[in-house]
């Protein structure tokens, strides 16, 4: 399993300086991407990778 990151990759190129080759889940969302418990994007993507699934935004 990969180490959280301090942010979730928005991209492949974030994915690759993490490992990542292809993510288990990638949410879309109309809004920004701000990593803090009141978007839903960032919680549900730190929920997901701390279950051990590699998420991308």
């Amino acid at each position: 399993m990969i180490k959280q990151p301090p942010f979730l990759p928005i991209s492949l190129q974030e994915a690759g300086d993490l490992g990542i080759e292809q993510f288990d889940i990638i949410l879309v969302s109309g809004d920004a991407y701000v990593d803090h418990p009141s978007f839903g994007a960032g919680l549900l993507g730190r929920v997901l990778w701390d279950a051990g699934y590699t998420v991308g935004i």
